[in-house]
């Protein structure tokens, strides 16, 4: 599956959802993409492994029970065998959506919190005078959203508090309207923090670019 790419119409249309938000609330809200949240290496020797060892497994029952042709030599089993392990090996790196289905869901959990994490930090979210940083973080080969708020955020509104937002988010991109989905998110956030006092102030003024980020 091809990566995601949003159009700048896209972009612009996140971005003014983000203004939109702090147009009314103090909340700093910062949108994170990425197609993958690690490369998942290992997802081609699992299925290589699989599809190797399954054909050789097939192989050698058929060679038990006298079904396999006389004519079938040793090393045209040896292909056979290679072949598989070979095809086995190219599908996750031909269709990367396959990954989602090798790999655990733990394992996928686990790296999707380490790479929001890593992105809370290298955003600097935490770094706001109020601490009222909020990253949305969506990885879309997992199908996975992490909302990470500050310590500001924190205080009032736990992570189960941001379930709707985060469905919102893979709602769009399991109908591959990421950019929709985002937005839709955003204006969830924008009612979420109102509820909770996040009200925007005379004094307050943009801390963090409302741009969408954008990495591989």
């Amino acid at each position: 599956m091809a990566k995601y790419t949003f159009t700048e119409t896209e972009k612009e249309q996140v971005k003014q959802a983000v203004k939109d938000l702090e147009t009314v609330s103090c909340g700093e809200i910062v949108p994170y993409f990425v197609n993958s949240s690690d490369d998942y290496a290992e997802a081609s020797w699992y299925t290589a492994g699989i599809l190797g060892g399954g054909t050789s497994a097939i192989l050698a029952v058929l060679s038990y029970t006298w079904l396999l042709p006389m004519r079938v030599t040793p090393f045209e089993i040896s292909l056979f065998i290679l072949g598989a392990f070979v095809v086995g090996f190219l599908i996750p790196v031909i269709l990367p959506q396959s990954k989602r289905l090798i790999i655990s869901r733990d394992s996928q959990a686990e790296r999707v919190n380490q790479r929001a994490l890593q992105a809370f930090m290298n955003e600097k979210v935490f770094e706001t005078e109020e601490r009222v940083g909020i990253l949305i973080f969506v990885s879309k080969v997992e199908h996975q959203v992490m909302v990470l708020g500050d310590e500001g955020i924190s205080k009032k509104l736990k992570p189960e508090d941001w379930q709707h937002v985060v469905d919102e988010v893979v709602k769009g991109i399991k109908s591959n309207e990421i950019a929709k989905g985002m937005v839709s998110a955003i204006a969830l956030c924008k009612e979420l923090l109102l509820e909770h006092g996040f009200v925007r102030k005379s004094t307050d003024y943009n801390e963090l670019d409302d741009g969408l980020r954008i990495e591989d």
